[in-house]
């Protein structure tokens, strides 16, 4: 019996600032899933992470958006005619008291099942998405909203893997409140703290690599991207003087002002800055002078493991 099997499948992450879709044909022998062709991706900024009430359940408003959303995606996975759709949900949604009734309303109005994962389910997830790009030892920093994952390791072993509750959606809600940067300082100070066990790695032999729209936009933001170009960002190497320029360059500015910067979404302008405070923070704490930017992050991770 031939156990090879070709089909399309559809993966969305619910992240605490953004919703995204992959299609891709993959190519099923026995138990294992290999990504034959990359068919298709979205991105849609949800920032479900500001409807989040003091108690943690997510308003209502912010279950609307995303589930609309996901209703779009499965109406393009369908044009794809795709065989499968699995859904994840990360930082915000497994913090939520009432990620069930979430969870449940985008079952019963989209038909997509979504598994909420932990934070160390994400970071295996999205380091078994990047590391097929690289043959020896890499750091992979993932940022998101809610939560940054730092994983140490290579093809065949991970070394060192942990999630931290430190993401650009909730070091901006925290610092960074109408507009305001006084906090700065404070911030990376504070991010440092939070994240400082991982000064350890330092001394290692590594490659730093980093994934997901907080990284992949400042490469677009310092090649003035007006039309993102995936090939370009994909192994893009990014120094810390890149980060720190950017960083001027979104401080400069006003909110307004700071969605008119070529290459970057105008719903990234608010989290653009405690994003590469982030940045900036972990390659400090690393000892890093450049960082190397990949495409290939969580969804793809999730197209073969979930």
């Amino acid at each position: 019996m031939d156990n090879k099997k070709n089909y399309i499948k559809g993966v969305i992450d619910i992240g605490t600032n953004s919703c995204r879709l992959f299609l891709a044909e993959i190519e099923k022998k026995g138990t294992e899933i290999f990504i034959k062709k990359k068919l298709y991706k979205e991105t849609q900024i949800t920032r479900l992470g500001k409807y989040i009430n003091p108690d943690s359940s997510i308003q209502a408003e912010g279950m609307e958006i995303v589930t609309e959303i996901i209703k779009k995606y499965v109406k393009t996975a369908k044009e794809y005619k795709t065989n499968e759709i699995i859904g994840f949900a990360t930082s915000a949604t497994r913090e939520a008291l009432n990620r069930d009734i979430f969870l449940k309303k985008i079952f019963d109005e989209t038909g997509v099942s979504v598994k909420c994962i932990s934070g160390e389910e994400e970071a295996h997830i999205t380091f078994a998405g990047a590391v097929t790009e690289f043959s020896d030892d890499i750091v992979l920093f993932d940022i998101g909203g809610g939560s940054t994952e730092i994983i140490l390791g290579n093809k065949n072993n991970i070394e060192y893997l942990k999630s931290f509750k430190a993401g650009a959606v909730r070091e901006s809600e925290t610092f960074f409140k109408n507009d305001d940067y006084s906090r700065k300082d404070e911030c990376m100070k504070n991010l440092k703290e939070r994240m400082k066990e991982i000064s350890k790695l330092k001394d290692k032999n590594f490659t730093l690599v980093g994934v997901a729209g907080t990284i992949t936009t400042n490469v677009s933001v310092k090649e003035k991207m007006v039309h993102y170009d995936s090939s370009k960002v994909h192994g893009y190497k990014l120094t810390k003087e890149d980060l720190e320029n950017n960083l001027i360059k979104f401080l400069s500015v006003n909110l307004e002002e700071r969605k008119k910067i070529t290459g970057l979404q105008p719903q990234r302008a608010e989290t653009a800055i405690s994003g590469t405070i982030i940045i900036l923070a972990i390659m400090e704490l690393l000892n890093k002078e450049e960082v190397i930017v990949s495409e290939c992050d969580n969804l793809e991770g999730a197209m073969v493991n979930l």
